[in-house]
């Protein structure tokens, strides 16, 4: 068996066992997220109901920020309920500067681990960005998520990480697979029992990603795709590369129908459906 789905802390197996589904070892997670870094979008305008309709479509877990977590704890209650990931993090690199946001941006933790397990997170999840024009600024993200990666370990709750090539050095070339596998492997030696990572835009590239991690990989879906196919292919080139699943937000809850095309995006990813059979599913 691959060693890399073995946790032998007894609580991050089975914490993490609600968002990685046992019998395949895939997750579709939904990120819903956004709020905490951009504010009102489209979608996440009405938390609950969004949340409560994907769940009933089959999303395994959610990406949520603490203040939603609080809110729609019933979502993430009783038996066959999705996991429940908690984002310790906020960044001001994803807002435009016309709504105040910084070209490089800069993040600080926002909760601790201690805090997600209060709130039955099954998972915390954190960025690692590569790449500040100042070298020190990196050094320091990652001083402080391998010191959460440590509580996690101490307190039985799924580390997961998100590295990224952003900021000055990398901004050119975010998609690089090159970057993408550089930021895999340090989080992995840093302390990752999972990824959330870019996707390189190819299943033949995306392979060198994957077999850099020797922790589970999910895609993150990143800006919403000009066309639903790009989205279904992109998910399955991903698994096809080795990945474990998608962390995907926009698009699945600003699709026409969210609810069908998680419905669809879980098909792929636990059923291995091909693109033309979701897109038939869409129809």
């Amino acid at each position: 068996m691959s060693t890399a789905f073995e946790f032998p802390n007894t609580g991050k197996t089975i914490r993490l066992g609600r968002i990685l589904r046992p019998r395949d070892r895939r997750a579709a997670v939904v990120a819903f997220d956004h709020g905490l870094h951009l504010g009102v979008i489209p979608g996440v305008d009405r938390p609950g109901d969004m949340l409560e309709q994907l769940a009933e479509a089959g999303a395994d877990a959610f990406l949520v920020a603490p203040g939603t977590a609080r809110r729609f704890a019933s979502v993430f209650t009783g038996r066959g309920a999705p996991g429940l990931i908690l984002r310790v993090d906020w960044t001001n690199r994803w807002r435009s500067p016309e709504m105040l946001g910084s070209p490089e941006g800069r993040g600080r933790m926002i909760a601790t681990v201690e805090g997600a397990a209060q709130l039955g997170a099954d998972a915390v999840l954190t960025y690692l960005f590569l790449g500040y024009n100042d070298p020190d600024a990196e050094a320091r993200q990652v001083e402080e998520v391998a010191r959460l990666a440590e509580a996690c370990e101490a307190l039985g709750i799924g580390c997961i990480i998100e590295p990224m090539a952003r900021g000055e050095r990398a901004d050119h070339d975010i998609y690089r697979p090159e970057f993408i596998a550089l930021g895999a492997r340090i989080a992995c030696e840093i302390g990752a029992d999972v990824l959330k990572t870019d996707y390189s835009g190819s299943a033949e590239s995306f392979r060198g990603v994957t077999a850099a991690a020797f922790r589970p990989v999910l895609i993150a879906g990143g800006p919403k795709t000009e066309t639903v196919r790009a989205a279904l292919a992109m998910v399955r080139d991903a698994l096809d590369a080795g990945a474990c699943g998608m962390f995907i937000g926009r698009n699945v809850f600003q699709a026409p129908d969210p609810a069908r095309m998680m419905a669809v995006m879980r098909g792929i990813i636990h059923e291995d459906w091909t693109v033309e059979r979701a897109l038939e599913a869409l129809e």
